[in-house]
Order: structure tokens, then C-alpha cells, then sequence
């Protein structure tokens, strides 16, 4: 008797997780689901294909009393800027400008032009060492300008 409530109760748990990983599985490929972003994969290309290029910038400014900096940097008729990453610790500021090829058929002849964008950083700049991202070296992407 004792082997047979053993057995019922591993089989119904069994069958609870069953139905508990079914439950999850078609939650997570339902319609509308949030679908997580594709993971950067080595030579900065997405699981999509694009390639990503850390390029050069140039400080602007950076204002006392404001909780941000403005940079510059190139880019060609190729190319959009994809987003600008600031990590802040309390001694430093990392800044890295991501820039990705725009889709085929976009923009012809590739003119080079400078750009300027505003970094917001979460309290003004300070004493605090300003770092450049290291950058992807000219010729190692066709992207780079």
C-alpha cells in the first residue's frame, strides 16, 4: 500500500511540472510576448546580422552645473548613430559611441560629416576622469569611417 501512495503522489507531481513547463513554454511564445533583445555576438555583430563600431569622439562640453556632456564624433552617409553608453563610477565616466550601418539602399555616397549629441550622465561630470571607450580600429569593420 505504502508503494502504491509513493507512486501515485511522484506521478502526479510529475505530471504537475508537465503541465507547469507547457504553461510557461506557451506563455513566453505567445503573441505580444517581450522577446529579448539578440545577443551581441563576437566582431560586434547581432544575432540579426548588423554590425555594431565603436568610433572616435571629441568632448564638447561639459557644463558645472549640469548633469551632462556633449560630443563629437564622425560618421558617413553609411552610417547612424545606434546609441551612446555612459557607465559612471564615483572616480570615472566610460563613454562609448556605437555606431551601425544603415540598411542597404539608404544613403549613397559616403560624405563624412561631424555630428554632436548630448550624453546624459546621472550628475555632473566633476572631478571625476573621463574615459573613452577603446575603439574599432580602421579597416577591422567596413563601417568605420
Amino acid at each position: 500500500m505504502r508503494r502504491l501512495a509513493l507512486f501515485i503522489s511522484i506521478a502526479l507531481l510529475a505530471g504537475a511540472l508537465v503541465l507547469r513547463h507547457r504553461r510557461r513554454r506557451d506563455a513566453s511564445s505567445s503573441v505580444g510576448a517581450r522577446q529579448p533583445a539578440p545577443p551581441i555576438a563576437q566582431g560586434g555583430r547581432t544575432g540579426s546580422g548588423e554590425r555594431f563600431v565603436s568610433v572616435p569622439w571629441e568632448l564638447v562640453a561639459a557644463p558645472v552645473d549640469e548633469p551632462s556632456l556633449t560630443v563629437r564624433y564622425r560618421g558617413d552617409d553609411r552610417m547612424e548613430l545606434d546609441r551612446i553608453d555612459a557607465q559612471e563610477t564615483p572616480t570615472q565616466v566610460f563613454v562609448t559611441l556605437l555606431m551601425r550601418g544603415r540598411a542597404p539602399g539608404e544613403g549613397g555616397v559616403a560624405h563624412v560629416r561631424e555630428h554632436e549629441a548630448v550624453v546624459q550622465l546621472s550628475r555632473p561630470l566633476g572631478e571625476r576622469e573621463l574615459v573613452h571607450a577603446p575603439v574599432d580600429e580602421p579597416g577591422g569593420s567596413p563601417l568605420y569611417p
